[in-house]
Parts: C-alpha cells; sequence; structure tokens
C-alpha cells in the first residue's frame, strides 16, 4: 500500500478521535519506510493506547467475501471445503425457511383481497410485490452471510 492510501485510510479509521488527535496520531505514520500495515490494526492500537473501547474492521465487500471462500475451496482443505458445503446447505435451508412467513402473510391478505375486492389486478399486484419482498430479503441475507463467513476465515486465517 502507498503512503497516501494508508494514510487515508487510517484517518478514516481514526474517525472517531477529534481533529486535534486524529492530527497527532498521523503525524507518527508521515516518514515510515514501510506502508505495508493495516489501516485498521494501527486504528485499534491507537484506540487501545488511548484507552478507548473502539475496534475497527476491514469493510469487506460481497465481490472480496465470493474471493476469500473461492481461494478457501481452491485450497482443497477437506475440512474447510465441507464448512463451505455444510455452511452453504445451512444458508439454502435457512432461505426456504424464510419463506414461509411470506407465504402466510400473503395468502391471509391475498383471501381478504378476494373478499373485499373483486379485481384480480390488484390480487395479481399485490402477490407479485410480495414475491419481490421476499426475493430482496433473501438476497440481503445471502450477501450478509457470505460476508460473514469470509470475514470468520479470514479472521481465523484459514
Amino acid at each position: 500500500m502507498d503512503k497516501e492510501k494508508f494514510l487515508k485510510e487510517l484517518k478514516y479509521q481514526l474517525r472517531y478521535l477529534n481533529n486535534k488527535a486524529k492530527e497527532e496520531e498521523l503525524k507518527n505514520y508521515e516518514n515510515l519506510q514501510d506502508y505495508n500495515l493495516k489501516p485498521e490494526e494501527e486504528a485499534n492500537k491507537i484506540y487501545q493506547k488511548r484507552g478507548l473501547n473502539i475496534k475497527v474492521t476491514k469493510k469487506t465487500s460481497f465481490l472480496d467475501a465470493v474471493s476469500t471462500i473461492i481461494e478457501i475451496i481452491k485450497t482443497k482443505n477437506k475440512k474447510s471445503v465441507l464448512d463451505i458445503v455444510l455452511f452453504f446447505i445451512y444458508m439454502f435451508i435457512l432461505i426456504i425457511l424464510i419463506k414461509i412467513p411470506f407465504i402466510y402473510v400473503r395468502d391471509i391478505i391475498s383471501t381478504i383481497f378476494g373478499v373485499l375486492i373483486t379485481n384480480n389486478i390488484l390480487g395479481t399486484i399485490w402477490n407479485l410485490t410480495f414475491e419481490l419482498l421476499y426475493a430482496l430479503t433473501a438476497i440481503l441475507i445471502f450477501i450478509k452471510m457470505i460476508k460473514n463467513k469470509a470475514k470468520d476465515y479470514e479472521n481465523t486465517g484459514i
């Protein structure tokens, strides 16, 4: 990592400090020979040194998380691959189970629509809206779970 990128990221990670304290800490990193440090780790050291109970972690994008999981599968470590397979089975079952409340609510309200309103278009729009809501929920849960799994692997160093 180059100097400018490191200092910019460290400054961002030190966002919980006031400006004076932040500038004091950044001065300590101005003239390093090697900037191959992790800004998150350095920020955590600074917070700990100042007696603050703040822990920062690196944000992981979904694509980075997928890359991490692919790399784990490429290692062909049987334990890790089995863990990933079981994770995906668990996630698949969870997404199926999440569908159940959506089905019940959709059907109950569709029945009410059927009794009160004889217009099939409103019922169709309602069903489509509810299916889209479920799909969005399932996608967000999928993304969050993948990111968390990748972060777990990064933290354990597997």
